[in-house]
């Protein structure tokens, strides 16, 4: 017989190298923070994938949650508190769900702010203005967590972490778009 891998401490670990990294992102202690970001997604899933072997080695099949979403509704007709049961007593798979959503939100703002051609120009801005330069060092990378609004009337607004020679600094971008190319309008770096 096969030996199967303990899938909890993979998903525990993960998830909470997570959200210390999370939180370390957000006060500024990069580039650690940056590197439990990266490495929590895959101890997670690599835990996930295990947890789904083991549920269909041990029930003969895998996780029905759309069932079980449909049942836990209808009993939720009857008895509004049924949903709080339910959530205690799955308690480990609620927040392992919360922290897999909380993975794939920061993951989207990513992929939407962070790859944007809005923070292309922003970066672009900060490593050619000279104060901005004078006051961080040498740019070496931008934090994971980008964040703001870019609307269609070409106009945004961008939160993101410099992290240059002298430190980590939060920076406040505001950007116009001006014949398909985005200009800074105005630039915080605290």
């Amino acid at each position: 017989m096969k030996k199967e891998i303990n899938h909890k401490p993979y998903i525990l670990i993960g998830c909470l190298i997570w959200i210390a990294s999370f939180f370390g992102e957000t006060s500024g202690f990069q580039p650690f923070s940056i590197i439990g970001m990266l490495i929590s997604p895959l101890l997670t899933f690599f835990g996930i994938f295990h947890w789904f072997k083991y549920y269909k080695s041990t029930r003969g099949y895998y996780p029905r949650f759309l069932k079980a979403w449909i049942d836990m509704n209808k009993k939720m007709l009857k008895n509004p508190f049924y949903g709080m049961g339910f959530m205690f007593s799955h308690l480990l798979e609620f927040w392992t769900f919360t922290v897999v959503c909380w993975m794939g939100i920061i993951l989207l703002m990513f992929l939407t702010f962070g790859q944007s051609n809005a923070f292309k120009a922003a970066k672009e801005y900060c490593e050619s203005n000279s104060q901005i330069l004078e006051k961080t060092g040498e740019i070496r990378y931008y934090g994971i967590l980008v964040g703001g609004n870019i609307t269609t009337k070409g106009q945004s607004k961008l939160t993101f972490t410099i992290i240059g020679t002298n430190g980590n600094f939060n920076a406040n971008a505001e950007l116009k778009k001006y014949n398909d190319i985005w200009e800074v309008t105005n630039m915080k770096v605290k």
